[in-house]
């Protein structure tokens, strides 16, 4: 050892000192960078020239320690603080900062993955989310019914103002009140017509089966009533203060007999005849159940559901006759003339409220459904529904009807058959659609009966608008129908040892030998952060604490240059003593 060696030890600390100055000098100027994880490097001594080891102690002396003179110092390790920074609000949606543990996830256009905490993402000309560098963020995709697909990542996509979504009505929820007050149904509806007769002498009776182009009628004279291609026309019906729609039969086209008649004017009055339905035939006087029959003298019997908003009313003219492609008119354009034998009073307590249903297409469907008391009893009151609709694409009007119970103090106890359907056929969308009705918010008080809709899940057609970012990834999209849907999740890799990844240029990270490999979750779960939206990750660097550095590092380079600088001396000083 020599004053030679003490000038090399002194440029050891230069060297490191100048390392470390490298380091606080890149912390300083990232100190803006977005996501930038500071770095501080720590040092360590060299080898050492030991004259000594020591010796122990014994009886007579105490021991020894170690004689060593070191060789001056080196660099240890660098090492990056991986703790979050503090978010700042930038407004821009695109713009991510995650709150805790894990790293954004990309593709590079040679397929290979990289990591950053740098969230500023901007959409490309395809709607792609993508780093400043182009660079695909990656997430969980979405299937066709809008379900997040775990477990498959791909690039992230949201289509503002190209995709066109719709919801199909799957329930109704229905609230208010049923009175208690009223009276419970105790007949039905009946209109008959005049009497219809199979020969032209109008003598015997009409059947189902006989055709309609054989039909006559005979109050004051024999006629003939109908000529293939002549149409039958309903074009005044009213049920229950409300107008039907107007429908048509055309002669030897929709039906050929007088009994498709009768099933036909069943299906456009809207007359359920589901086999859950009171049979009150047995009653005394006897109820007809409900429907369109053909009675001995040939006349038709209709027969409607209880309810005075089911009370059916066909006035002179509700149904008349015209050519047609026929080859002459018919015999009368008032073919059928019905009057009414109701005893409204006895129909029972009812109210009808209507609402918008939605089809898979997003087409809307305009629904009609009628309260009726059924049944008073000690154990409560039973009410039943009829579900109508005109939208319904075969000629039947019926849904379905089902029952509802309130027990003594006015609450709702139980339902049954609470599921109407309806037909779609030939409109493109799915048939039959299902839709629960649920009136457990109902409730059965003496008060006026007061019915409306709560609350339904479908939607007409609908084009994406606007989007948001939850803090558990999920991409929310809003639809200018008002529908929201899933259109995707951000994920994040976490790793073992996060100072393992290797930094690259771009503000981003890859795996490293000692890193581990990223392990996939999805925000806020098993120790993943949280996504904060509308804001980005700023840099963790302590200004404070590296102006101390600066000062630290300044002072431990002059200091090791002094040590050079006095070796140089004595060096000189030696070196004149041998002049």
């Amino acid at each position: 050892m020599g004053l030679t060696s003490s000038m090399f030890t002194g440029l050891t600390g230069m060297k490191t000192n100048e390392f470390r100055m490298d380091v606080v000098g890149n912390n300083i100027a990232n100190v803006n960078t977005y996501a930038y994880k500071s770095s501080s490097v720590s040092f360590q001594n060299q080898f050492l020239h030991t004259f000594s080891f020591g010796s122990a102690p014994t009886g007579a002396m105490g021991g020894t320690n170690p004689m060593q003179i070191g060789t001056g110092s080196m660099v240890g390790a660098v090492s990056r603080n991986f703790a979050g920074g503090a978010p700042e609000t930038t407004g821009n949606k695109s713009d991510l900062a995650i709150q805790g543990n894990g790293m954004f996830i990309m593709k590079k256009p040679d397929g290979s993955e990289v990591y950053t905490r740098d969230g500023s993402f901007r959409f490309n000309a395809e709607n792609y989310l993508l780093s400043s560098d182009g660079f695909f963020l990656q997430g969980y995709g979405v299937d066709s019914a809008f379900n997040v697909v775990d477990g498959s990542m791909s690039n992230l996509r949201i289509p503002v103002g190209e995709i066109t979504t719709a919801a199909p009505t799957s329930y109704a929820k229905f609230s208010g009140d049923l009175n208690a007050q009223g009276d419970a149904a105790s007949s039905r509806p009946v209109l008959g017509s005049q009497q219809l007769f199979q020969d032209a002498a109008g003598t015997v009776a009409a059947v189902a089966g006989t055709n309609l182009t054989s039909l006559y009628e005979n109050e004051t004279a024999v006629v003939k009533l109908f000529e293939a291609g002549n149409v039958i026309t309903l074009a005044e019906a009213n049920k229950g203060g409300a107008n039907l729609a107007q429908e048509e039969f055309i002669v030897d086209t929709t039906g050929t007999t007088l009994g498709d008649l009768a099933a036909w004017l069943e299906d456009v009055l809207g007359i359920n005849t589901s086999a859950d339905l009171p049979d009150w035939t047995a009653e005394a006087p006897p109820v007809d159940n409900p429907g369109v029959t053909i009675n001995a003298d040939g006349s038709l019997n209709i027969t409607g559901n209880i309810g005075l908003h089911n009370n059916l009313t066909l006035e002179t003219g509700s149904i008349t006759a015209g050519q047609g492609t026929g080859a002459s008119g018919p015999g009368n354009t008032l073919p059928l003339r019905f009057t009414s034998s109701t005893v409204e009073s006895t129909l029972g307590e009812s109210i009808r409220t209507s609402f918008r249903a939605y089809d898979s297409l997003g087409i809307p469907l305009n629904i009609n459904v009628t309260m009726v008391m059924q049944e008073k009893d000690d154990t409560g009151i039973t009410w039943r529904y009829f579900a109508e609709s005109s939208d319904d694409t075969d000629f039947d009007l019926v849904l379905g009807t089902g029952t509802i119970k309130f027990d003594p103090t006015g609450q709702y106890l139980e339902g049954d058959n609470l599921s109407i359907a309806l037909d779609r056929t030939d409109t493109g969308a799915a048939t039959p659609q299902s839709i629960g009705l649920e009136f457990n918010e109902m409730d059965g008080f003496a008060m006026t009966s007061a019915i409306s809709l709560l609350a339904q899940d479908g939607f007409q057609s609908g084009t994406l608008q606007d989007y948001s970012i939850g803090p558990d990834g999920y991409i929310t999209g809003s639809f200018t129908n008002g529908l929201t849907r899933n259109l995707g999740q951000v994920v994040l890799a976490t790793f073992r040892n996060y100072e393992g990844l290797i930094s690259d240029a771009d503000n981003i990270y890859i795996t490293g030998p000692n890193s581990g490999n990223p392990i996939i979750k999805k925000p806020q779960e098993l120790g993943a952060g949280t996504i904060n939206p509308g804001a980005l990750e700023l840099s963790n660097v302590d200004l404070s604490r590296e102006f101390i550095n600066l000062i630290i590092t300044s002072s431990g380079f002059t200091a090791s240059s002094r040590v050079i600088q006095t070796s140089d001396r004595l060096l000189s000083e030696l070196m004149m003593m041998t002049r």
